[in-house]
């Protein structure tokens, strides 16, 4: 499912796409996404919020960022399709959160599509930026490229619009590496220094066609039956996905090639085709690192699982429109996963925040926050501990997942599964 587009028609897919009959009648061949962004804090209309949007099958930015007007709206024509927004602006915290699966929109032929946004005061106090260009050696611009800023274990990270421009917001004091990615390019990372509160303007990237690197491996499955999955390379640090590095399994084995130096976490299954990457084998082995230095090759084999299969409410898995559901208080059901001591639910909002149940995380130690679902469980109503930070709203989506948990003596618990990303979207009538 994840097809990264070419990026010379990327900037074609938003704008206003007719066809035309004998007659000449245009016939409209797109729907339109639309919304309001506001300031958590005082529902202050908010101006200038940078707007890029993805498709949600590939991860892959489709066409320029736009930005809302004065009043807090933005309007965007696309084709019919599955899209995830991503929203920027200086002195705000980023949607969807870092590490947060984005909550995707689907956009229907010549139908309004409302998705509003609350954006949190940004959590770096007196933040710079950091903009430029990403162009060619010969000097043409370069859309669609990841520009990841660096520091040790911290990245930030944005997407260039059809001109090649590109912002990072909110980035602490310091000095950074960044560097842009995309498949079949090549760029060097370039030192760029940050002061609190100023723009650093001007850091524009250089990308040399002709990337040689590549993965091969073998995807295994365990506890669940052989089949086809996709697989991509995603940075380390922003856990983005790098444009262009995805492929499908062909009798488990894959090939990624056209990788440009850098490194890189191979991922498999982000479609709903009831595979996730397995938390087990990530526990024992680790991460499945590709490392590419000069062009080389690699091999990087890692395994998948079954995913938990949810039962209600949530989309089915061929689509991501939402279910609607009667009610604030939705009761959630799943199917038992084999060898599972408990669970863990998670209930977060269009904005990617977690609003019930979930994971806390200090340090090195990942906490399973209430409420405690034992494994004979199957289901369980919103709120019904009262530890849910917000009431879900009329008019608003949402989505659930489940983690399923196991007890280990040596380790204290693992996790063995998870259900897919893309399911249990639901919006509250």
């Amino acid at each position: 499912m994840r097809k990264i587009m070419n990026v010379a028609i990327l900037g074609l897919v938003m704008s206003v796409v007719t066809l035309s009959c004998k007659d000449n009648t245009e016939i409209p061949t797109t729907g339109t996404l639309k919304g309001t962004v506001t300031a958590s804090s005082n529902s202050q209309v908010l101006g200038n919020v940078r707007v890029t949007v993805y498709d949600a099958n590939t991860n892959a930015p489709i066409g320029s960022s736009v930005l809302t007007l004065s009043n807090g709206t933005y309007q965007i024509q696309l084709l019919p399709g599955t899209y995830y927004l991503n929203l920027s602006k200086q002195g705000y915290n980023g949607i969807p959160a870092a590490g947060i699966t984005p909550v995707p929109v689907t956009v229907a032929l010549e139908t309004v599509t409302v998705n509003d946004f609350q954006m949190q005061p940004s959590s770096v106090v007196n933040g710079g930026s950091i903009s430029g260009k990403v162009i060619t050696s010969d000097g043409n611009a370069v859309a669609g490229v990841l520009v990841v800023a660096s520091y040790l274990t911290n990245g930030y990270s944005t997407v260039t619009g059809a001109d090649g421009t590109y912002y990072i917001y909110n980035v602490p004091a310091g000095t950074y590496q960044v560097q842009g990615f995309l498949a079949n390019y090549n760029s060097p990372a370039q030192s760029v220094a940050v002061t609190a509160s100023t723009e650093s303007t001007g850091k524009n990237i250089t990308m040399t066609l002709g990337a040689t690197g590549s993965v091969t491996g073998t995807v295994s499955f365990l506890a669940t039956n052989n089949g086809e999955v996709d697989v991509t390379l995603i940075n380390p640090l922003t856990k983005e996905t790098i444009p262009g590095l995805v492929t499908k399994t062909v009798g488990g084995a894959y090939l990624i090639s056209k990788i440009p130096n850098g490194t890189y976490i191979a991922r498999a299954s982000y479609s709903n085709d009831t595979y996730v990457v397995d938390p087990d084998w990530i526990l024992k082995n680790g991460e499945p690192m590709v490392i590419i230095t000069g062009g080389n090759a690699v091999a990087q084999n890692f395994s998948v699982t079954g995913a938990v299969m949810l039962v209600s409410p949530t989309n089915a898995l061929t689509t991501t429109i939402p279910v609607e559901v009667i009610g604030s208080t939705p009761t959630f059901t799943w199917l038992a996963y084999s060898s599972t001591s408990d669970y863990v639910i998670e209930v977060s909002d269009i904005n990617g925040n977690v609003i019930w149940g979930g994971f806390t995380k200090t340090g090195l130690t990942t906490t399973k926050n209430l409420p405690l679902i034992l494994k004979a469980q199957l289901s369980i109503v919103f709120n019904s501990d009262g530890t849910a930070t917000t009431t879900l709203k009329s008019k608003s989506t949402y989505r659930w997942r489940i983690y399923a948990s196991k007890d280990d003596t040596a380790l204290g618990w693992k996790l063995i599964s998870v259900s897919e990303e893309q399911q249990g979207l639901f919006i509250i009538q």
